[in-house]
């Protein structure tokens, strides 16, 4: 029988797939060497044979952060390439959800200005803190794309617990608006998938009046002790 799982595929072009599991989007972009698969999901069913109906490639795996629903596929592959300001987070999403169970892939440092080829197309890392520690942009600087993780929604960004930082988090938003002449569209992973580079002032602007104390929270179900502050361009729990 085959095994069913929530994923649902939509290609981007001929060599860019948005594997979606229930909440959350992966990227899967296929080089002429390799490809990418950027995060790896709620883990809801067999990633790789996922992966190889669309390319014969093999896969490296970046995740642009170490919150479980973009971390739960991880066991799937060998190697997972994350900020090692991430680590932490990690082993400790690790533990929270009990993915430590069975096999443990090898994670390995994705630093800083470090690039990504695949064959034909590249991907430069760019640390953008806040939302968690290690959190990472990947950067198509050819093709005009940013991929700016859970960092760049105009959906819910979570900001709550000892892995998050709103001070960071607008240094990092500002320091993607100085950046943007590098890039026309953002990728989401929740929310809206495409954004438009200037999204981000708007998201900058909707960061600072939260910080401010400007919008006033309403408790919400989605994290518990979170209150939801809705700022138009994005909301925040905090």
């Amino acid at each position: 029988m085959e095994e069913k799982t929530n994923y649902v595929i939509e290609q981007i072009d001929e060599t860019s797939w948005i594997i979606a599991d229930d909440f959350v989007r992966m990227l899967l972009f296929a080089g002429t060497n390799i490809a990418l698969l950027v995060d790896s999901g709620l883990g809801s069913g067999d990633l790789k044979k996922t992966i190889a109906g669309l390319t014969r490639l093999p896969v490296i795996l970046v995740n642009t952060h170490a919150d479980y629903d973009h971390i739960c596929g991880n066991s799937q592959f060998d190697v997972a390439y994350m900020h090692p300001s991430e680590f932490a987070h990690y082993r400790s999403e690790l533990a929270e959800f009990k993915l430590s169970e069975g096999r443990r892939l090898e994670v390995s440092p994705l630093l800083e200005g470090d690039i990504i080829d695949i064959g034909g197309r590249c991907f430069e890392a760019i640390l953008i803190p806040g939302h968690t520690p290690g959190s990472i942009a990947l950067l198509d600087a050819e093709n005009r794309i940013l991929l700016g993780g859970d960092s760049v929604l105009d959906d819910r960004i979570a900001m709550v617990n000892q892995w998050r930082d709103f001070e960071a988090y607008i240094y990092s938003i500002e320091r993607l608006i100085r950046m943007s002449d590098r890039f026309d569209v953002i990728y989401a992973p929740h929310g809206s998938f495409s954004l438009d580079a200037d999204f981000l002032s708007k998201l900058l602007i909707a960061a600072r009046r939260c910080q401010n104390g400007e919008i006033e929270g309403v408790d919400t179900d989605f994290i518990k002790g979170a209150k939801l502050y809705d700022a138009g361009a994005a909301k925040f729990l905090f």
